[in-house]
């Protein structure tokens, strides 16, 4: 019974322990402890029902019964034997339903409980450190001088051209592959360098797509302007103008979408996996803007050849992006079209179901906003810009967050809860049937020497005990034969009819 309980124990232990660890942290695996201790409660359920018939069998002979009970007791309803045996007694029916009971969950506990536990993937979110090669402040004239700068006029650079090349070709960026600088998983943190802030606005106006004079109207354009103050201080200003809607009249929503933005630091939030890096395009938009700096060479003041700040630089590499494309009709058609140009056919809405049908055929002109994919490139192209500038000597150490996919163990106390209850009922049950034993008077077995000498076999009678044991001692050396195949050999031999 001890046993029994012990394993218990060990089983809800394994299996409570077990949850949520990693697989690597287990030497052996919990299914297969598991069916160890179940291997071993179902020895200890089966010597304890052996024990349960014992005292049953001698309880019931004690209190006086019929042979045909005894048998079936002892039979405990295996094989063909189990309906006579449900009839046989009361004694003899509770052995067999019993026994039923143990074999039933010494069926179903070790499925149970390798149902209690299983191995799963979960995402493993940790601190940790990195380090990045990343250009703090991007120095003046990294991508572009000066040729006037009252007029926000620049040249490019080779270095310049080359960041405006890996964003458009989307290349890949790639730290040290050395440890220290790889993430082993995903890691995700931010990063000090130079950048921009952006304060935007949206204002909207109409504008009939099929009166005459709208033709020439602006539909979808992209640009930057840099303007001074007074001081020579800089002021820049992204625009987007587009039609985002056309209603049943062909009158179109013209949307402008206004941004201030100013230089400074900024911390971007970055994506790390293994020496791979890219900026996290969910968290772009909500950057933390550590400080705001002037630098000198984006002031009005800056002389040619001078190195181009940030501002100066990004109004002048913002002309990948620059369009203005106006309204036209088409002479064939009779119908709405725009000019053209790369970028307004790519955030043209298509799909018809943009379209009241009414006008699909005659003004269906209208634009997704390109406002956001404007400030992301913007973004993309001052980290690319100082993330190319960087050497060794401008390494950083930035906190992280790393995750990965790891096999943990996940238990299902639904299961647990179940094969405790059932092996707990089939331990109580057994004990129920093995209690007060010690009125017995002795360690009752269910030895033939033992239930002979109770039912009285000549041969086997002695003073003394009644244990087998007990008989052993004084009858062991007494020979015995079935009457019924052997002759008597000596009329002094004593034999045992059964």
């Amino acid at each position: 019974m001890l046993l029994m309980l012990i394993c218990m124990g060990a089983s809800a232990s394994i299996i409570v322990l077990s949850n949520g660890q990693p697989v690597k942290s287990w030497t052996i695996a919990p299914a297969v402890l598991l069916a160890f201790i179940s291997s071993i409660w179902n020895f200890a359920a089966a010597s304890m029902l052996g024990t349960a018939v014992t005292i049953t069998w001698w309880r019931s002979f004690l209190q006086g019964t019929t042979v045909r009970n005894l048998h079936y007791i002892w039979r405990r309803g295996a094989g063909l034997s189990w309906f006579s045996s449900f009839r046989a007694g009361v004694d003899a029916r509770n052995i067999v339903l019993l026994a039923s009971l143990v074999v039933i969950v010494q069926t179903i506990n070790n499925p149970l409980l390798q149902r209690s536990t299983h191995v799963e993937a979960k995402e493993v979110i940790a601190e940790d450190t990195l380090m990045l090669n990343m250009v703090s402040q991007l120095p003046d004239g990294r991508v572009a001088v000066i040729s006037n700068a009252t007029s926000a006029a620049t040249i490019g650079l080779p270095e310049g051209i080359a960041v405006a090349q890996a964003w458009f070709f989307n290349d890949t960026m790639l730290t040290r592959n050395t440890t220290g600088f790889q993430c082993d998983g995903i890691c995700r943190g931010s990063v000090q360098a130079t950048g921009l802030r952006f304060t935007c606005n949206s204002s909207t106006e109409s504008l009939d797509l099929l009166a005459s004079q709208s033709i020439g109207s602006t539909v979808f354009s992209m640009d930057t302007n840099l303007i001074f103050d007074a001081t020579g201080a800089p002021n820049a200003v992204f625009i987007a103008q587009y039609a985002s809607a056309v209603n049943t009249s062909c009158i179109a929503t013209i949307t402008v979408d206004t941004c201030t933005f100013e230089s400074g630091l900024v911390q971007y939030p970055i994506v790390i996996q293994g020496n791979t890096i890219a900026l996290d395009q969910a968290m772009l938009d909500n950057m933390t803007f550590v400080s705001n700096y002037t630098s000198a060479g984006d002031l009005a003041t800056a002389a040619v050849g001078q190195g181009a700040g940030p501002l100066q630089s990004m109004n002048d590499w913002f002309g990948y992006l620059h369009l203005n494309s106006v309204l036209q009709v088409d002479p064939v058609g009779n119908n709405s079209i725009y000019s053209g140009g790369l970028y307004a056919d790519l955030f043209f809405k298509t799909n018809d179901s943009d379209y009241d049908p009414s006008i699909l055929h005659k003004c269906g002109l209208s634009f997704h906003s390109p406002t956001t994919y404007a400030l992301h490139y913007m973004h993309e192209f001052m980290f690319r810009a100082s993330f190319m500038a960087s050497t060794d000597a401008d390494n950083q150490t930035i906190p992280v967050q790393r995750s990965n996919s790891q096999l943990v163990f996940r238990s299902n106390y639904h299961c647990l809860a179940a094969v405790l209850a059932a092996m707990l009922m089939a331990l109580l049950c057994l004990f129920s049937q093995v209690w007060a034993w010690w009125e017995l008077g002795w360690n009752v077995t269910m030895s033939p020497i033992e239930t002979a000498s109770s039912f009285g076999a000549p041969v086997l009678q002695q003073e003394g005990g009644r244990s087998a044991q007990e008989i052993l001692k004084i009858a062991g050396t007494r020979i015995v034969v079935d009457s019924r195949t052997a002759p008597m050999q000596t009329s002094t031999m004593s034999s045992f009819h059964r």
